[in-house]
Protein backbone atom coordinates (compact mmCIF):
# COMPACT_ATOMS: atom_id res chain seq x y z
CA UNK A 1 0.00 0.00 0.00
CA UNK A 2 1.42 3.50 -0.84
CA UNK A 3 1.67 6.05 1.75
CA UNK A 4 -1.03 8.60 2.32
CA UNK A 5 -0.68 11.65 0.90
CA UNK A 6 -2.84 14.53 3.36
CA UNK A 7 -4.02 17.52 2.23
CA UNK A 8 -6.45 20.49 2.79
CA UNK A 9 -9.98 19.35 3.43
CA UNK A 10 -8.72 16.24 4.64
CA UNK A 11 -9.56 14.81 8.37
CA UNK A 12 -8.73 12.48 10.60
CA UNK A 13 -6.39 10.57 13.05
CA UNK A 14 -3.75 10.86 10.63
CA UNK A 15 -4.23 14.69 10.05
CA UNK A 16 -4.11 15.06 13.54
CA UNK A 17 -0.39 12.73 14.41
CA UNK A 18 0.78 15.23 11.38
CA UNK A 19 -0.15 18.66 13.71
CA UNK A 20 1.04 17.02 16.20
CA UNK A 21 4.87 16.16 14.81
CA UNK A 22 4.63 20.10 13.40
CA UNK A 23 3.18 21.58 17.16
CA UNK A 24 6.36 19.59 18.37
CA UNK A 25 8.56 21.12 16.00
CA UNK A 26 8.15 24.37 17.13
CA UNK A 27 5.26 24.94 14.35
CA UNK A 28 1.94 26.81 15.26
CA UNK A 29 -1.32 25.31 13.79
CA UNK A 30 -4.46 24.14 15.38
CA UNK A 31 -4.29 20.59 16.70
CA UNK A 32 -8.10 19.74 15.91
CA UNK A 33 -7.55 16.78 13.19
CA UNK A 34 -8.94 19.16 10.38
CA UNK A 35 -6.27 19.67 7.53
CA UNK A 36 -7.39 23.97 7.44
CA UNK A 37 -5.40 26.81 6.17
CA UNK A 38 -3.51 26.51 9.77
CA UNK A 39 -2.16 23.36 8.97
CA UNK A 40 -1.62 23.76 5.40
CA UNK A 41 0.60 26.88 6.25
CA UNK A 42 2.74 24.93 9.02
CA UNK A 43 3.57 22.37 6.20
CA UNK A 44 4.86 24.87 3.59
CA UNK A 45 7.08 26.25 6.44
CA UNK A 46 8.50 22.80 7.03
CA UNK A 47 8.70 21.98 3.85
CA UNK A 48 10.29 25.58 2.39
CA UNK A 49 12.75 24.93 6.58
CA UNK A 50 13.78 21.38 4.63
CA UNK A 51 14.54 22.42 1.26
CA UNK A 52 11.58 20.78 -0.15
CA UNK A 53 9.27 21.37 -2.84
CA UNK A 54 6.36 23.78 -0.59
CA UNK A 55 3.12 23.22 -1.92
CA UNK A 56 0.91 22.69 1.29
CA UNK A 57 0.84 19.01 0.40
CA UNK A 58 2.57 16.41 2.80
CA UNK A 59 2.86 13.47 -0.08
CA UNK A 60 5.89 10.91 0.18
CA UNK A 61 8.85 14.03 0.09
CA UNK A 62 7.69 15.59 2.82
CA UNK A 63 6.57 12.37 4.71
CA UNK A 64 9.95 11.23 5.10
CA UNK A 65 11.45 14.23 6.29
CA UNK A 66 8.74 14.30 8.84
CA UNK A 67 9.64 11.05 9.97
CA UNK A 68 12.83 11.42 11.23
CA UNK A 69 12.95 12.33 14.57
CA UNK A 70 12.16 16.21 15.61
CA UNK A 71 15.21 18.10 16.73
Amino acid sequence: MAPQTLSRGMNGTDVERLQKDLSARGYELAVNGNFDESTENAVKAFQEDNGLTVDGVVGAETGRKLGAPAI
